[in-house]
């Protein structure tokens, strides 16, 4: 009998860590339901500046937000995490509304405050702008207590604290700063060497100045000069030092041009687009901005995309409602809308883990309809070779990892080479690199065979311009292309 006891006891005690851990593992995957709502409530708070424009209310919810949290990760129960959270969200609405009113009532002050902030205040006033925040901070106060006289005698002074501390800032960031650079410019014979951003300094910091002088609260335009003052000063100190040492021989004008159409190459790289110097700058500017302006289409066109894809969403979302409302929630056909938005709300999440697996250098992640593409950027296979070298694994058991994540699904490893050789050798180059990594997944991973095959594309699907030494890179390429089973 004392040893069933031992035994039970035993048992017991080796059982219960895992049913602890079992509950928190639970409750750790239950954090997105339980917190969903305050956490749309916490951004929205954020978005209005509730932490600056009612802080009260703000770090109430905080308090109960971060009590739920706690609660969360010591597995304490359901129904505190609830109550927590409820308080939290309660007050993260009291927060927005206040600060919905506070930027409607302080919307002058609030105005000095940022520009007082682009100035930098906080490190070259810091003073001046501690005193203004402190104003401000029992001004918000003040209005979240329905004092809303005091409020504005609180946010007065603030505004002109802030008002002193941006005046003050300019003068110390800019002013002072260029005073220091022109004095460094003249050593430096600028006057000879750099005549024209010299001269240009000296004449923008004294128009600063002046316009500073005559109307301390309308600073943006004194602002602006400044900063171009300062920016021509450093150009001045910038231009002699080169010139001197062109005097001096320590450099040539043709090294020169050449560190300058280096750097502009380096960004016609990063844009596709090649870049020549054949007759000087022109053209290349030209071409900079021409392709510059194909990016900013093809962004605004994916934006404009985007937006139509959250217009459907929304309607879906819209007329599952009404039908939900028709149909009192008992018809087969919402169940299965509900499914489908489930299944796409998985999908998403799925394809945003899979982002995060991968370093930049090593994998792109896109979609393409309802397909997966995998960009393999760090899978380099020496020329003419398709065999995997030791430096993939890393990189290939990522690859393992994001294509579970898409069980049963359909997997397509495409090969693709650049433009260089003959048609024939960049098929066959580019089907025998994808077999690789097919064997090598098929070899290394539980993979059913008939979900997994390769194909080789040749240079016949460019992603890059072949033009260009980046863009031929670019275009020796495996992409792993992933159809998710529904």
């Amino acid at each position: 009998m004392k040893t069933h006891a031992a035994i039970l006891f035993l048992l017991t005690f080796l059982l219960l860590p895992c049913a602890a851990q079992a509950n928190t593992l639970a409750l750790t995957n239950m954090r997105g339901p339980l917190f969903e709502d305050v956490d749309r409530s916490l951004a929205h708070a954020r978005e209005l500046s509730a932490d600056v424009l009612a802080p009260t209310s703000y770090n109430r919810a905080m308090s109960y937000y971060q009590r739920a949290e706690a609660k969360l990760t010591r597995a304490g129960s359901i129904e505190s995490i609830r109550k927590n959270l409820q308080r939290a969200e309660d007050y993260f609405l009291k927060a927005s509304a206040a600060a919905e009113v506070a930027q409607a009532a302080f919307e002058t002050t609030i105005r000095a405050r940022n520009d007082a902030h682009s100035a930098d205040a906080l490190n070259y006033a810091t003073r001046s702008w501690d005193a203004a925040e402190l104003n401000f901070s029992e001004a918000t106060r003040r209005m979240e207590q329905g004092s809303i006289k005091y409020a504005q005698r609180y946010a007065e002074k603030a505004e002109l604290g802030y008002r002193e501390a941006e005046l003050e800032a300019i003068k110390v960031n800019y002013l002072s700063e260029t005073k220091t650079l022109l004095k460094q410019a003249d050593e430096l014979r600028a006057d000879k060497y750099a005549p024209v951003s010299f001269a240009r300094a000296s004449e923008l910091l004294r128009i600063a100045e002046t316009e500073l002088n005559s109307n301390r609260y309308d600073t943006d335009r004194p602002r602006s000069l400044a900063l171009d003052a300062k920016h021509n000063a450093r150009h001045a100190i910038y231009v002699s030092r080169l010139t001197r040492k062109l005097r001096a021989r320590a450099t040539s004008l043709e090294a020169i041009l050449l560190d300058w159409e280096t750097a502009l190459r380096e960004l016609g790289a990063v844009l596709d687009q090649p870049i020549y110097f054949d007759e000087g700058e022109d053209q290349a500017v030209a071409q900079l901005l021409a392709a510059m302006r194909s990016v900013i289409a093809q962004q605004d066109q994916a934006l404009q995309e985007l937006e139509d894809n959250r217009a459907q969403v929304r309607a879906l979302n819209a007329e599952l409602a009404s039908l939900h409302e028709r149909l009192g929630g008992e018809n087969e056909t919402i169940a299965k809308l509900s499914e489908l938005l489930d299944k796409q709300k998985r999908h998403r999440q799925r394809f945003a883990s899979l982002e995060s697996m991968f370093a930049e250098n090593q994998a792109s992640v896109m979609r393409k309809g309802g397909d997966v593409i995998i960009r393999m950027i760090g899978l380099n296979f020496d020329s003419g070779d398709a065999a995997l070298k030791p430096q993939h694994d890393a990189l290939l058991k990522i690859l393992e990892d994001a294509i579970s994540t898409f069980p049963e699904s359909k997997v397509v490893v495409e090969g693709h080479t650049d433009a260089f050789g003959s048609d024939a050798q960049n098929l066959q180059l580019s089907q025998a690199r994808a077999d690789s990594v097919v064997y090598y997944l098929l070899n290394n991973m539980p993979i059913s065979p008939a979900n997994l095959s390769s194909i080789g594309y040749g240079e016949s699907r460019p992603a890059a311009n072949n033009e260009t030494a980046a863009g031929r890179t670019r275009n020796r390429r495996i992409d792993v292309v992933i159809y998710p089973s529904w």
